[in-house]
């Protein structure tokens, strides 16, 4: 492998895309992030791989504190932007620069749908599509410290030298089965992920065993996770080192609580909530006034028992259609229709006009005839 150019200094960067512009218009690009995510908020963008016109490339996003000028180059017209699992990338990028890179071919996405199975790791899928083996062996480098050795360059190279040839192959494979553009149409979704920003009022979504506590006690949980997900924002720390899940359950369910008592709380471990302590009573006091108020964080209202059972019955009813069709097709239920599309779809159709058209393209197209005479029984 050609060693990659290492990219620290404004005007090496703006070189380089003039470059990686010329090289997309003409065939694209192949991208990739490194990132550390361990006690922080957010992920914090480390590298950044590009893979153009024959060259790669690691951009230092420690060094380079402004990255908004790589919106032209992942916006422009012209070839593809290639990603595997881009699911992660997107939206750390669109938080670093701004925009997301589009147009998408991802290809995790893509082996899912030529059968190679899902979420399929990229050393795997180079294995299978080359008979290549790539070392993962800097798999837990700390990407924020400098400098970093060549044995770590070497790897973070080594995620987009072949990303290009792989997309080509997958391509192929995905017009041979007529495939190819529902491969598109999921990775296009990609870049309309939302941001990574906070939502407080639906963290308590995140929090699990919420749903065992009484009502009351839901309303303080929902409360006091609003406050987590805030104050873990505002200190950019990893939400188990403000309030784990089982401490947060275990404050809800007290009246009050005095700071030498939180020792003995469930999660509780002194080097990493000691410093915190103060702001778990205050929090306590507010989520308990909060759901005293009824200004706690509402859960969604509960359907009629007669609509949950027919909904219910549907979903059953498109699962069972889901599994024989993906089976038929060699590849997952969960890829053909996920829980969360699902879901989606019959929250838009609410028993009104075609299911199908609620679904949506490819997939709408596929299942359409069945999926509207299953809701036509259901219903």
């Amino acid at each position: 492998m050609t060693p990659p150019l290492w990219i620290d200094r404004p005007e090496l960067l703006a070189a380089g895309i003039a470059r990686w512009r010329v090289a997309r218009a003409a065939s694209g690009i192949a991208l990739d992030t490194e990132f550390v995510f361990e006690r922080t908020f957010r992920p914090r963008l480390g590298l950044i791989q590009i893979a153009a016109g024959g060259e790669i490339a690691l951009v230092d996003t420690v060094r380079i504190a402004d990255l908004t000028p790589l919106a032209a180059l992942l916006q422009a017209p012209g070839g593809r932007v290639i990603v595997h699992s881009g699911s992660g990338d997107v939206p750390i990028l669109r938080r670093a620069i701004g925009v997301s890179p589009q147009p998408l071919f991802d290809t995790q996405i893509a082996a899912a749908f030529v059968g190679l199975g899902p979420s399929l790791s990229y050393a795997a899928l180079i294995r299978e599509l080359f008979g290549v083996e790539l070392p993962k062996h800097e798999t837990r480098t700390d990407w924020m410290r400098r400098p970093l050795s060549p044995a770590q360059l070497r790897y973070a190279a080594e995620d987009v030298e072949q990303l290009e040839a792989a997309a080509s192959e997958l391509e192929r494979r995905l017009r041979d089965l007529g495939r190819l553009e529902w491969a598109l149409e999921d990775s296009a979704e990609l870049s309309l992920l939302e941001s990574d920003a906070a939502d407080a009022s639906l963290a308590w979504r995140r929090v699990r065993g919420l749903d065992r506590l009484p009502p009351h006690g839901r309303a303080v949980a929902r409360a006091l996770a609003a406050w987590r997900e805030a104050e873990a924002e505002r200190l950019d720390l990893a939400r188990p080192f403000l309030l784990r899940d089982e401490t947060l359950l275990a404050l809800a369910r007290r009246d009050a609580i005095a700071p030498q008592e939180i020792a003995k709380l469930p999660g509780f471990e002194v080097r990493r909530h000691a410093r915190h302590v103060a702001r778990w009573v205050e929090a306590l006091a507010a989520a308990r006034a909060a759901a005293d108020a009824g200004t706690a964080p509402l859960e969604p209202a509960r359907l009629p028992a007669a609509e949950r059972e027919r909904r219910k019955a549907l979903e059953e009813a498109i699962s069972a259609l889901v599994t024989r069709r993906a089976t038929e097709l060699g590849i997952s239920a969960e890829l053909l229709f996920s829980r969360r599309l699902r879901d989606r779809a019959l929250d838009s159709w609410n028993g009104r006009g075609s299911l199908a058209e609620s679904v949506g393209g490819f997939r709408g197209l596929l299942l359409g005839t069945e999926l509207d005479a299953l809701a036509a029984s259901v219903g």
